[in-house]
C-alpha cells in the first residue's frame, strides 16, 4: 500500500511541475511529429511545431519555449535566418540545430556565431535528441 501511495504522490508532484517547453522546427512533418511524440512520451515536455522559419518566429514569440530544435534547410525562411532573428530579440534563446548536411555553411555559421548551442546530424536518434535537449535546457527549466 505504501508503494502505491508513493507512486501516486510522485505522479501528483509531476503533474504540478511546469512542463519544459520545446519548439520543434522542421519542414519534414513526419519527422517533426515523430520528435514531438517521443519528447512527450520520454519526458515532461510541452511541444509546439513549426514547419518553416517564418512560422518558427511567430510560434517562438507566442510559445516562449525553453529550447528550440531547428532544421537548417527549410522553405520560406531557413533555420539560419530564423535562428538569427530569434537571437536578435531573445539573446538567451537556446537553439539546437538539425541538419542532413553537416558541411552546410549555414549550419557551421550557427555554431561559429554563437547562435546555436550544438549541431545535430540527421538522422538523429530520438534518445540522443532527448538527452541533448535535457543537457541544454536553461537552469530554471531543469
Amino acid at each position: 500500500m505504501r508503494v502505491l501511495y508513493d507512486q501516486l504522490n510522485l505522479i501528483l508532484k509531476r503533474s504540478k511541475m511546469p512542463k519544459k517547453k520545446v519548439l520543434v522546427v522542421d519542414d519534414e512533418k513526419t519527422l517533426s511529429e515523430l520528435i514531438t511524440q517521443s519528447l512527450v512520451m520520454l519526458g515532461d515536455f510541452s511541444v509546439e511545431m513549426a514547419f518553416n522559419g517564418r512560422e518558427a518566429l511567430e510560434k517562438y514569440k507566442n510559445f516562449l519555449p525553453d529550447i528550440v530544435v531547428m532544421d537548417v534547410e527549410m522553405p520560406i525562411m531557413d533555420g539560419y535566418e530564423s535562428s538569427s532573428k530569434i537571437k536578435s530579440f531573445d539573446p538567451d534563446a537556446r537553439i539546437l540545430m538539425l541538419t542532413g548536411n553537416p558541411g552546410d555553411s549555414r549550419a557551421r555559421r550557427t555554431i561559429e556565431e554563437g547562435i546555436a548551442l550544438t549541431l545535430l546530424q540527421k538522422p538523429v536518434k530520438l534518445l540522443d535528441l532527448n538527452r541533448m535537449i535535457n543537457e541544454n535546457l536553461p537552469a530554471y527549466a531543469q
